[in-house]
Order: structure tokens, then sequence, then C-alpha cells
């Protein structure tokens, strides 16, 4: 067996060991924003129980924070599900500026742990390669 390709091989899963953490934990965020929202929800319920009126628009702002951690946590996923099926892709034609736009998407928390930042300007025009993608 070609040394190489072990090399190659570790460092593929500790990527993919690294990316599958960042998102877990990033869904574990979602998942915990989502359940502190439900326990002020069940505070307004027993006020309500208690004889407070409830106030419709602190009900809204509480319906509209859990709306926006859904629809984070499905953009999550929804990247999550496009890199897992990448490497279903074989090589290929690949448009560089979505690419380096998704990778920085995917790479954010890790780059924020590390006290990083960094974004992709697109260039004029597409810049296509061909590659597999990862």
């Amino acid at each position: 067996m070609n040394p190489q390709w072990d090399i190659i091989g570790s460092e593929g899963f500790k990527f993919m060991g690294k990316m599958n953490a960042s998102i877990s934990h990033e869904i574990k965020n979602v998942l915990a924003i989502i359940n502190e929202n439900a326990g002020l929800l069940e505070d307004f319920m027993l006020m309500v129980e208690k004889g407070v009126p409830l106030d419709s628009e602190r009900l809204k702002k509480l319906a509209d924070k859990i709306q926006s951690q859904i629809q984070r946590a499905d953009r999550i996923v929804k990247n999550m599900n496009t890199f897992a099926h990448s490497v279903d892709k074989t090589k290929g034609n690949v448009e560089l500026g979505e690419l380096l736009s998704f990778m920085t998407v995917l790479s954010q928390r890790l780059a924020a742990m590390k006290e990083l930042t960094f974004s992709v300007v697109p260039p004029p025009d597409p810049i296509t390669i061909t590659t597999h993608p990862f």
C-alpha cells in the first residue's frame, strides 16, 4: 500500500471529523436556543394561568426567535447534506467562487474558534475548474 494514500486518508478523516463536530455543535446551539424559548413560553403560560395578561408583542417576538432558529437549523442541515453528498460527485466542472463561498460558510465556526475571520469576494467573471470538489 502506498504510504501517501494513508496520509491523505488520515487527513481526510480528520477533516471530516472536524466538520462533523462543528456542524453538530451548531445544531446543538440551535436546539439549546429553541429549548430556552420553549421554557419562556411555559413561563408565559403559567403567568396566564395565574391571571396575568399575556403580552401579545412578547409572544410574537418569542415566535419570531423560534422561527429564526428553525430557519438557521434548516440552513445548517442543508449545508451539511451538500457537504456530505459532495463525495458522491466524480471529477467535474466546479465554479470556484461558489465552492469557496460554500467552504467559507462551512468553516466559519472553526475559524471563529481560532479568532480568524475571512470572506470571499467573488470574481467579476466566474472561474470554472475541473476537479473533484472534496
